[in-house]
Parts: structure tokens; C-alpha cells; sequence
């Protein structure tokens, strides 16, 4: 056990002063490792910050109280349910929507009212200015609503009713801090509301026995020990926790992959050294143990150096993740415990990068170390049987899972038909635990299988090219020949990859679904005015927005009235297709031609005064059944000349209402104005919307439909930008070490006429054939994702990310030997052509 101890602390030593002579690279593989060990530490603290926890978490929720209490509402006289010698205070809490006059125009903004001046809420919200409310005629404004309206502590604030309340201070809440809000005293309240009390107890008072006595009065008490040290929660699904694992796994693998090869740099540059260590009478065991001491060193490095510069970043930067995840840091809980397992993530990464080139440096005949002599394959290359049976039962398992996915997919589509047919047109989507977890254990055997078999798929792929020009010939046989560190990069660029095609296809496939769900106001690029009680419908005031925006026509949409309906409370019944949910909604023909085929065979009906539905169960006999919308037991029904035009667009009402052209609707009873819908010359500017807004009184109430906005473009360009990083990285390692070994090579090509250029091109083609076969595989993996993405987020068809695979499997490769090729040297420095 000393010995061995010995022999560390001199494999140590030795990895310390190789690590000072070869300090580029050891802080090129520190950086490896250290890079996803500053990104976790980095996380885990900020994620802490965001979501504190014991006491800290208590002076958030509850200030310096003991307990908070809640009430069913305010009226309830706190004062009898708590012991004597007892003090509260109104907790902060969300009181519906304040409506205010601002700019020349109304919006609704949230309103927080509490004891906000009471010692009790101290830590709950955060004051940035001035101070807090303490009458009911003084208010304070968050930031954001403060800068929008222009206001300041001084100010004077006005509500849509005309009351004026004078602003005393700038604060926010810790959860919402970006929202609009306003804070009040309780006495702008509800008082019918639930209301929140935080509560300082006299000593001594046993808040268990208080609680449950309280209770049943349908009051509940929540003690400050709750809050610190809450009861055990349900565990949440294990498939989570299992996909996080996985990712985490591929994640080291990467890691291991790309610091590996890395490694193998420092080992070969270093062969005479290790050669060395033989000839004065090491063993082989010695050389793993100096090799893998240079990889626990080099973790060491990166892993610790990683920890303080997450940590760091994390603590400088409060600001910007507060802004990031609109929550306030009110202090740091430092999580050592996951810090010491992320950095032994890191740890673990450094040693096993250091493994493989170990174990080749151990094996490599001393004479041959000493004379700086690497050993190439030139042996058969040979696929290993297990590796292609892992590689076919995983397509086997990822084909069956898909295959379960897509049942349950129809199945949940089918459900979703029968049980709302106005729904129709919603996507479904189904994530099932047990197909999902198949289909993610096929994809693991896969990327399992051909991170084994890589090395002499590298070695069957280059031998296949022997027609091929000089530099392209060279790089693949120098491929083959030294599989040992261009399997590893290839594998770790086809893990990059296919992570890149597999977020790709989610995110397609998810905006594909919200396009699908997405419900416009009204047709693309009209304006919208809706009217309602805050902004009522008039003649004059639809010509005066008309006169502001660039407008060609205008359409106005509203509902039927039936003869005979009387109001009943102030409500009025509007007509409806009986006994189907299915409302009768007047429309202008001309505004329903717009909508290509199926625009012009429903205004034709319009046009012949027949009601237009969307379903064939709806109409009988070419007609319909119409009634009052509250006339549920259909004493007053008629029938009604009808035509079915199925699949409306989702635009507005045309999609869920039963259409009658005003006109016929004017027969029937009345047709009221629910909203005008402009078609627009020309996109509306900034100045013009804000004279509409001021016109109206309200910021909300015109609306430009854009349809929905995709963000598959930006994160494409992301996506991508991963993806070619990751390759580069990979590339520039396994290009630099073929460089450091063929210096003897390259001289001899020198010495019998071979061009200079010639170098720069045979790593520009290996960086090519690098990344073209790892990118291939990739995208190869990453779409075995596509249908299990298409089936949980429910797009209505598989959407391929063409322009993600389009730019990883072409461009991506191309780039990846154009980098190589304007950053190797053309010229080489003088060796001795016997080495």
C-alpha cells in the first residue's frame, strides 16, 4: 500500500512538471473538462438563488412572522381567532385588475394589496424607491409600469373611474418583478375576498394544537417550521429523472471523447518521455500510472478552476439572472453538496479521458517510445458482431416505441374528435411512459453500438476511396491508419450532432403545433377592433379608426338576435344553431370571399340567404335548427335553409359560429356589431397604432393580426451554431494530432518534390472526412427522435427540420475543412527525415 502511495505521489510529480512545460495543451483539456463544470456549478447556484430554500425561503414567504394565516375573507375578525398578545398584518396578495388612464389611453394592470408599511412584510416585496403605501389614496408602481406610464414617486396616478392616487414609491414583487403592478393599502381590496394574514405569536403558543383548532373554523394556519422544513413531496415521474440521466451521460461521453483525444496529443508528443520511464526500469503499470496522473491533474485544473469561475459568474452577475428569469435573488444558498458531485463529474471525465491513450502509451515497445516511433494499424478492419446487434436492436426498439406512439396518438385523436367536433381542427398529442422510454433506450443501444464499432467504421470508410485526388488519398488512409484518436473524435461529433437533430425536430415539430392551435383574430394581416363594454360600438367611431390606419375595406362581424328575444337581467339570448353549442353570427359575404375556396362557395351561400355550418351533422335535409342560445329545451325552434362548407379557416368566429350574411340576419331579427375587421394597404407604423389607442382609450383593443410567429428560424441559426462548434472542436483535435505525427511524413513528401500546399490540404481533407462521416451518423440519430417528437408534442404531421439537417450534413463539413485548411501552415519546420 506505501509503494503504491509512492508511486502516485512520483506520477504526480511528474504530471505537475509535464503540465508546466506543456502548458498550452494541459489548459486546453483543463478547459474540456472545466467547461460543463462551470456551466453546472454555474446553474446550480443561480437555479438555488431563484428557488431558495429553509430560511431563507421562510423570509420570502413569511418576513419575520411565525406563521401566515388565511381567511376565507377579509371581513373575518382575525383578532378573536389568534391567541392574545398576538400581531398581523394584511399579507401581500393579488387582487384582480386595476384599471388605468395613461398616455391618452386605459390598460388593466395587476393590484397587490397589503400592510406593505408593517415590519411583518419586511423581505416579502423589495422597495427600489420612495416608500410604501400607507392611506388609501397613495399607491406604489412597479418599475415597468413606472417607466411606461412616466410616473415617478410624486406623481399623481388616475383610474379609468377618475379617482387620483398619489405614488409614494418604486417596489415589486420577488416572483413578478417585470409585471405591471400597482400597490395599495387593503382598502382597494375586495373584501369578500380570500385574505392572508402574517402573524407574530406570543412565546410559548403551540402552533400545532392552534392550527387544528383553527382549522375548523375553515381557517388554515402555516407555521414558519412548515415553511423551513416542508413535508415529503410524491416523487415526480421517473422518466424525467431518467431523461436527465441519459442526458447527463451523454453529456460525459461527449466530454470524455473530445478531452480524450485531446489527450492523446500530450501522450504522443510525449513518447520519448514515457520511453524513458521503461528504459530506467518502470513497467508498464508505471506508464498508465504517469499517464493517468496527468489526467487526474489536468481534472483537478479544469474541475476546480471550472467550481470558482461558475461560482463567481453566478454571484457577479445576480442582475442579469434575475432579469433572465424574472425572479429576485434575495441571497445566496451556495448547494456545496451539488457542487462536490459536478465536480466530480468533472474529476471522473479527466481520468477516463486519460484512460484509452494509457493503456496505448503502456503498450508501445520501449525501443519504439525511445526513437519517437508511432505504431499504425494495418491490420484487416473488422466490424465487432456486438456492436452491430446493439446498433440493430436499438432501431429494432426505437421502430417498436414509435410504433406504440403511434397508436396512442390516434387513439388520443380520435377521443379528442368525438368528445368536442368544434375542436377539431386542435391538435392531439400523446406521450405515453412506457413507448417513450423504449424508444429512448433504442436510441441509447444505437449511439452505444456505433461508438464501438466507430473506430473500423472509420477504417471501412476510408478504404473504400482510392480514386480520389493526393491530399484526399493521404488523409484517408492516415484516418484509418490511426483509428485510435479519429474514432473517438468522429463519435464525439456524431453525439454532438444528433442532440443538435434531435432538438431540431422538437422544436419544428412543437412550433408546428402551436401554429396548428394558434387562433387568429382574423384573417393575416388585417386589423381587428373589438368592441365591448369598456369601448362600445358606433358608426362614428369605426370611421374615425378608419381615418388613422392605411385601410382599403372594412368588414364588420356580430351577432343575430332573434325576433321575439327578450332581455332578461340585462341579458340578451343571441341566436344559435340548437342544441350544438354553435352560435349564428353575422357576416359580411364580400369579408368571407377573402378566404380562397372555401371563402367563395360560403359567400355564395351567404349570398343566397342560407345559414353556412361547418359540419354535415349540424345541417338535415339542407336545412338547420335556429333558437335562442338560452333556450335549451327548444320550444322555440325553426328550421332554416342551410348549406355545409367544411373546414373553415381558423380565423376568429368563422371558425366556431354557424354564418349568416347581415342582411338575412336583419330578417330574422337584429345583427349587432361585435368587431370590424380592416384589410390594410400597408403595415400600420408605430404612430398610427398609438393615435388608434388613444382614440379608444385602451392599448388592446385594435389588433394587427400577424399570424403566428415561429421561432424556428433563430433557433435553427442556433442549432446550428452548436452543431459546428462542437464539430470544429472535435476536428481541430484529431487534424492537430495527425499534423504532430506526420512532421516525418510530411518531410519526406518535401524531400521528393511534394508541393507546400499540399499539407494544408490533406487537413482540410481530414477535417472534411471527419466531420462529413459524424455528421452523417448524427443526423441519422437524431431522427430516430422525429416521430416520438412529432407524437408527444402533438404537430399534426411529422415535421423534418430540413434546413437544421441541410446545413449540419453539408455545410457543417464543409466548413469543417475549410478551418483546418486556413489555419495549417503550408511550410514545415525542419525535422530529421530518419525519425
Amino acid at each position: 500500500m506505501v509503494k503504491l502511495l509512492n508511486d502516485w505521489v512520483v506520477a504526480l510529480r511528474l504530471a505537475r512538471r509535464t503540465a508546466r512545460r506543456t502548458l498550452g495543451r494541459t489548459l486546453l483539456i483543463a478547459a474540456l473538462v472545466g467547461l460543463p463544470v462551470l456551466a453546472g456549478s454555474w446553474f446550480s447556484v443561480v437555479h438555488r438563488g431563484t428557488h431558495p430554500r429553509g430560511e431563507l425561503l421562510a423570509r420570502t414567504v413569511l418576513g419575520p412572522s411565525d406563521a401566515r394565516l388565511t381567511v376565507p375573507s377579509a371581513q373575518t375578525d382575525v383578532r378573536r381567532a389568534l391567541p392574545s398578545g398576538s400581531h398581523y398584518a394584511r399579507a401581500k396578495s393579488i387582487n384582480g385588475d386595476l384599471e388605468l388612464r395613461g398616455n391618452g389611453t386605459a390598460l388593466n394592470v395587476g393590484l397587490a394589496t397589503g400592510d406593505f408599511t408593517n415590519t411583518l412584510l419586511g423581505g416579502t416585496f423589495r422597495l427600489d424607491a420612495g416608500r410604501m403605501p400607507a392611506k388609501a389614496s397613495e399607491v406604489a408602481l412597479s418599475p415597468v409600469l413606472a417607466d411606461h406610464l412616466g410616473l415617478h414617486p410624486g406623481s399623481v396616478l388616475t383610474a379609468a373611474n377618475g379617482t387620483k392616487y398619489q405614488v409614494v414609491g418604486i417596489a415589486r414583487t420577488l416572483d413578478l418583478p417585470k409585471a405591471r403592478m400597482v400597490f395599495a393599502t387593503p382598502a382597494l381590496g375586495d373584501p369578500a375576498a380570500q385574505a392572508e394574514y402574517l402573524v407574530d405569536l406570543p412565546n410559548g403558543v403551540d402552533v400545532t394544537a392552534l392550527a387544528e383548532k383553527l382549522s375548523k373554523q375553515g381557517i388554515t394556519l402555516e407555521s414558519r417550521a412548515s415553511v423551513i422544513d416542508p413535508p415529503a413531496m410524491p416523487r415526480g415521474p421517473v422518466g424525467g429523472a431518467a431523461a436527465r440521466v441519459l442526458i447527463v451521460g451523454f453529456g460525459v461521453l461527449e466530454l470524455m471523447l473530445l478531452a480524450g483525444t485531446a489527450f492523446a496529443v500530450v501522450a504522443r508528443r510525449q513518447t520519448r518521455e514515457l520511453g524513458l520511464v521503461t528504459a530506467v526500469g518502470g513497467t508498464s503499470a508505471d506508464v498508465r500510472r504517469v499517464v493517468l496522473a496527468q489526467g487526474l491533474y489536468a481534472g483537478l485544473l479544469g474541475a476546480g478552476g471550472g467550481l470558482v469561475i461558475g461560482v463567481l459568474i453566478a454571484l457577479a452577475g445576480k442582475s442579469w439572472w434575475e432579469d433572465a428569469t424574472s425572479t429576485l435573488i434575495t441571497g445566496w444558498q451556495i448547494p456545496w453538496v451539488q457542487l462536490l458531485g459536478v465536480v466530480a463529474v468533472g474529476l471522473v471525465a479527466g481520468l477516463g479521458s486519460a484512460l484509452v491513450p494509457a493503456i496505448g502509451a503502456a503498450r508501445r515497445p520501449p525501443l519504439a517510445a525511445l526513437a519517437g516511433r508511432f505504431n499504425a494499424v494495418v491490420a484487416g478492419v473488422r466490424l465487432r458482431r456486438v456492436a452491430l446487434v446493439l446498433v440493430a436492436s436499438g432501431l429494432v426498439l426505437s421502430v417498436v416505441g414509435n410504433l406504440q406512439l403511434a397508436s396512442a396518438l390516434g387513439t388520443a385523436r380520435q377521443e379528442r374528435a368525438a368528445a368536442d367536433p368544434a375542436q377539431i381542427s386542435r391538435v392531439a398529442s400523446a406521450s405515453p411512459t412506457l413507448p417513450v422510454a423504449v424508444v429512448v433506450a433504442g436510441i441509447t443501444l444505437v449511439v452505444a453500438g456505433l461508438v464501438w464499432m466507430l473506430p473500423a467504421l472509420v477504417g471501412k470508410v476510408a478504404g473504400r476511396f482510392r480514386t480520389l485526388p493526393l491530399s484526399i488519398r493521404l488523409a484517408l488512409r492516415d484516418a484509418s491508419r490511426h483509428r485510435h484518436r479519429t474514432g473517438p473524435v468522429t463519435a464525439a461529433i456524431m453525439i454532438a450532432v444528433a442532440g443538435t437533430t434531435a432538438l431540431a425536430f422538437a422544436v419544428v415539430n412543437q412550433s408546428a403545433a402551436k401554429a396548428q392551435n394558434y387562433e387568429p383574430a382574423g384573417r393575416i394581416g388585417d386589423a381587428v377592433l373589438r368592441f365591448d363594454g369598456d369601448v362600445p360600438y358606433s358608426a362614428e367611431l369605426v370611421d374615425r379608426v378608419q381615418s388613422l390606419l392605411p385601410v382599403e375595406h372594412r368588414y364588420e362581424v356580430g351577432t343575430v338576435v332573434l325576433k321575439g328575444t327578450k332581455a332578461t337581467d340585462g341579458y340578451v339570448a343571441n341566436g344559435s344553431v340548437y342544441s350544438t353549442g354553435y352560435s349564428l353570427t353575422a357576416v359580411d359575404p364580400a369579408y368571407v370571399a377573402r378566404f380562397l375556396d372555401w371563402g367563395r362557395r360560403a359567400a355564395a351561400a351567404l349570398r343566397q340567404g342560407e345559414v353556412v355550418v361547418p359540419l354535415a351533422t349540424l345541417a338535415h335535409d339542407g336545412k338547420v335548427e335556429l333558437a335562442r342560445g338560452d333556450d335549451i329545451d327548444g320550444r322555440q325552434t325553426f328550421r332554416y335553409p342551410a348549406v355545409v362548407v367544411p373546414s373553415p379557416p381558423k380565423a376568429g368566429v368563422l371558425a366556431r359560429s354557424a354564418l349568416i350574411s347581415t342582411d338575412a340576419a336583419r330578417q330574422l331579427g337584429t345583427a349587432g356589431v361585435d368587431a370590424v375587421h380592416f384589410s390594410l394597404r400597408e403595415e400600420p407604423s408605430a404612430a398610427q397604432l398609438a393615435a388608434v389607442a388613444r382614440l379608444l382609450g385602451h392599448e388592446d383593443a385594435l389588433q394587427v393580426e400577424h399570424g403566428y410567429q415561429s421561432p424556428v428560424r433563430k433557433a435553427s441559426i442556433g442549432l446550428l451554431v452548436a452543431g459546428l462548434a462542437a464539430t470544429l472542436l472535435g476536428v481541430a483535435m484529431s487534424v492537430a494530432l495527425s499534423m504532430s505525427e506526420g512532421r516525418a511524413d510530411f518531410a519526406t513528401l518535401a524531400a521528393v518534390g511534394a508541393p507546400p500546399r499540399l499539407r494544408r490540404g490533406l487537413a482540410a481533407a481530414q477535417g472534411w472526412f471527419l466531420g462529413q462521416l459524424g455528421c452523417l451518423l448524427g443526423v441519422a440519430v437524431g431522427a430516430l427522435y422525429g416521430f416520438t417528437a412529432h407524437s408527444v408534442v402533438g404537430s399534426p404531421t411529422v415535421v423534418v427540420p430540413w434546413a437544421v439537417i441541410a446545413g449540419v450534413a453539408v455545410l457543417v463539413p464543409l466548413f469543417a475543412g475549410a478551418v483546418p485548411y486556413a489555419l495549417t501552415r503550408s511550410q514545415l519546420e525542419l525535422v530529421r527525415r530518419t525519425d
